[in-house]
């Protein structure tokens, strides 16, 4: 059993992190198990919000570099890591799980990002998963701008995009910016997510998408690709 993620963060000690992480991902692999959904690289600055105990640090170097260093100790062991959640969902507004993000482009840049790049650039690591949340209106698994544009276009991510858990349905019966779970699929297809978890809901119509015309063959086959 080993220490919170709060508790790596107060080692400042990336070497153990790493030291760790691969012991947890022998243990892993010996159960064969192929993916962890961790590290989770939430900067957290409200302690009112829930899963503070989850995160690493308020500092988002603190966070980069022990990620990273979690990164390559669980992926060295043969396990897929995949950084959460991407992004902005530890600053959710009164610290209320799923609730909405209003942040200025400053503080995304230079506060919430730079641990993800880290990972993705230093780590490479292999998976990455949406956050729940939608910032200035815009959920984040729908979200071109992050999903491919940041995460792909700028940091040359080449990995798997995975939604957490419920996420492409939310897009109908939380954010409430598709009419159905057709319109949702394609919509988070399109925007760069690869993979559906935990089950697939909304990606189970992506055939029904494409005659009517809301998607391409071609994104899903870039999808399948990238799985």
């Amino acid at each position: 059993v080993y220490p919170a993620s709060i508790a790596w963060g107060a080692t400042f000690d990336p070497e153990l992190i790493e030291e760790m992480a691969n012991a947890i991902g022998e243990d892993m692999a010996a159960l064969g198990i192929q993916q962890g959904l961790s590290p989770l690289l939430d900067v957290v600055r409200d302690y009112r919000w829930g899963r503070v105990e989850e995160t690493i640090s308020e500092d988002p170097l603190v966070v980069g570099t022990l990620g990273t260093a979690y990164v390559k100790g669980l992926q060295k062991a043969g396990i897929l890591a995949t950084l959460k959640h991407f992004a902005g969902y530890s600053t959710s507004r009164a610290g209320r799980n799923h609730a909405p993000v209003s942040i200025g482009t400053r503080e995304l840049e230079d506060i919430l990002l730079p641990p993800f790049e880290m990972a993705v650039r230093e780590g490479k690591v292999a998976n990455v998963m949406n956050s729940y949340s939608d910032l200035d209106g815009v959920p984040v698994a729908a979200s071109r701008h992050l999903l491919t544009h940041v995460l792909r276009e700028r940091w040359g991510f080449e990995g798997t995009v995975v939604s957490d858990y419920w996420a492409v349905s939310f897009l109908e019966s939380m954010h409430h910016v598709v009419e159905d779970l057709v319109e949702a699929g394609a919509l988070s297809l399109a925007a760069g997510m690869d993979v559906e978890l935990p089950e697939t809901g909304a990606f189970g119509y992506l055939e029904e998408a494409i005659s009517r015309g809301l998607i391409d063959k071609s994104v899903v086959r870039l999808a399948a690709r990238r799985l």
